[in-house]
């Protein structure tokens, strides 16, 4: 009998699917208003998808470990998946929380909140269930459906689709009027075979890389400036790395945007050894003081010299200020560093975006 080569084994028998090989997390809550097959989250990247692949597979686990740490915190489950189109986040929780725990995710330029309205077919039925989550039904107001379609849909096409959904959403709420180009109500909507969803909302994300992505830096916290100026060099992918002294209220407010604060990120060295990354930067302190704190191998082939950095040199007072509203609240106030934009919300004033 003829011995089966390695190569006439169907790929799916010799290795598991991504799906199994995903880290299970396991925090979980007690409300529960949305059900997960409705509603889940569309993440956009940005600089990440710019990336090698390798690249892009190194952020995209550093954002899986930081999501997966973020759940204890806010108190949710997230489910995490890529696909070859989207990362798609989907969760039990209250939506308001998902979306606080989402907002402070280094590495995302946006989110959308996307809702499952079932058989595309039914447009009746469709457009009254998007009606049902519009406030202003009844009142007069301009609208256009913007269709992107995912896959083959038997019997439709992009712009076939958002005329006939249009022609729907009139019939059912004849208040409406058409205005393609600057519509006050925007409505859009992924079309696939066998389903329909609209995206409900956008929210700005904070953007930059991923948490842990592009090594450690020291930093004294001593004061908010400090803090803000550590929270700078962590939207550019740093792990910030307290040194001793540094005020612990203010580390715990950086902790919300990186639950592994103060842990050395790991490296393979040219031996094959996982060892502790040395720092190459430090925010507060002279490259004197952070030298002996840097962590260097003494085995190390290559080093990197260490460089002060202090990404708020040159900012207004007015910057700084809208930077630390961004801060605090991102889920309300996006990280646009037009002057038009976050630095004109007012405190606790949430911002809408066209999705």
């Amino acid at each position: 009998m003829r011995r089966t080569s390695k190569r006439c084994v169907p790929e799916e028998t010799m290795r598991p699917s991504n799906r199994a090989r995903q880290r299970k997390w396991s925090v979980s809550t007690t409300a529960r208003p949305e059900r997960m097959a409705e509603v889940h989250w569309v993440l956009r990247l940005g600089e990440v998808t710019l990336k090698s692949k390798p690249v892009r597979r190194l952020f995209q686990n550093a954002m899986r470990r930081s999501m997966s740490k973020a759940e204890g915190r806010w108190g949710v489950q997230l489910k995490l998946s890529f696909g070859r189109d989207r990362v798609v986040v989907r969760s039990d929780g209250p939506v308001e929380r998902v979306e606080q725990a989402l907002a402070h995710q280094l590495g995302l330029v946006a989110v959308d909140r996307v809702r499952n309205l079932g058989d595309p077919n039914d447009l009746g039925g469709v457009a009254q269930a998007i009606l049902d989550r519009h406030d202003r039904r009844g009142q007069p107001r301009s609208f256009g459906v913007r269709c992107r379609r995912t896959g083959e849909v038997p019997g439709w096409s992009s712009p076939d689709y958002a005329a006939a959904l249009g022609a729907a959403l009139i019939e059912a709420d004849p208040s409406l009027s058409v205005n393609l180009k600057y519509p006050d109500w925007p409505v859009n909507v992924i079309l696939r075979e066998g389903s329909l969803e609209v995206v409900e909302e956008r929210m700005m994300g904070p953007g930059g890389l991923p948490a842990g992505a592009q090594g450690d830096v020291l930093a004294k916290v001593d004061d908010e400036r400090d803090m803000l100026s550590s929270f700078l060099i962590m939207r550019r992918g740093c792990r910030i790395l307290p040194i001793e002294g540094s005020d612990e209220g203010l580390v715990e407010r950086l902790r919300a945007w990186d639950a592994n604060i103060g842990r050395r990120s790991r490296h393979h060295t040219h031996d094959g050894q996982n060892e502790n990354r040395p720092s190459w930067g430090c925010i507060g302190l002279t490259v004197k003081e952070a030298e002996p704190l840097a962590g260097r191998q003494a085995s190390a082939v290559k080093t990197t010299p260490l460089a002060t950095l202090d990404p708020l040199l040159g900012w207004t007072d007015e910057e700084v200020d809208a930077l630390m509203r961004h801060f605090d609240a991102p889920w309300q106030i996006p990280p646009d560093p037009n002057a038009h934009g976050w630095m004109t919300a007012g405190e606790g004033e949430p911002t809408e975006a066209v999705a």
